[in-house]
């Protein structure tokens, strides 16, 4: 029943990775757990984090079934790998063509600037929001999901693996709030620093990470 598992982890690992690797999350983590209580809220915005990523996979890999009498499951993931990496690839060009410049580059969204003070609850909300409205998460969640849902047919080690995936993807996030639960406001002066570098960064990093990943895909599909 496990024996395939370590198999299935090891093949979604650069999806997961993939995850992990989006800007966004993290960015919000950092700003929430330099606010006042930050490490509590910064936890919630974790947990709903890993919540949307374990809906985004479960879905797919729960759906599927309904792919199986498409060719089996070797064509369609070999079908999903190529359109999610072209679309990724396109996706990844786009966003390092339209990226901020001059003072527009420096000015942080207006989102963010309300994090501060956010609550627990909308703090969850949030995790869970830039989990599963993210297109690239989507996609990355997508494949994992088909790739699990497809290789393990018993609830146990699907289950496993989804939460595996998660975890991965979820851990970037979770940085920020181990660092102010041990290193508490001596950890400050280096979460605002690393807050204007993801800042300035965060569309570069979004593009190199879309087309990295996508090209990673191709290469999996005719591997």
């Amino acid at each position: 029943m496990w024996s395939q598992l370590g198999q299935v982890v090891a093949e979604f690992l650069p999806l997961a990775v993939g995850v992990a690797l989006s800007p966004l999350p993290l960015i919000a983590a950092v700003i929430i757990a330099l606010g006042e209580g930050g490490g509590g809220r910064a936890s919630a915005l974790l947990a709903g984090r890993f919540a949307g990523v374990v809906v985004v996979v479960g879905l797919f890999a729960a759906l599927s079934e309904l792919f199986a009498d498409a060719g089996g499951p070797e064509v369609v993931l070999a079908v999903l790998n190529v359109l999610l990496g072209l679309a990724m690839m396109v996706f990844g060009v786009l966003s390092w063509v339209r990226r901020p410049r001059g003072d527009e580059a420096d000015a942080p969204p207006k989102w963010m600037a309300s994090l501060t003070g956010v609550s627990g609850g909308k703090a969850v909300g949030l995790g869970f929001t830039l989990s599963v409205a993210n297109v690239k998460e989507l996609a990355f969640g997508a494949g994992a999901g088909i790739l699990i849902g497809s290789t393990l047919t018993e609830a146990p080690p699907t289950i496993a693996a989804v939460a595996v995936f998660a975890a991965i993807g979820s851990l970037t996030a979770a940085l920020p709030v181990v660092a102010v639960l041990v290193g508490g406001e001596r950890i400050r002066p280096a979460l605002d620093r690393l807050h204007g570098a993801l800042l300035r960064s965060s569309r570069t990093i979004t593009a190199v990470v879309l087309v990295l990943f996508g090209a990673v895909l191709l290469a999996s599909s005719f591997g």
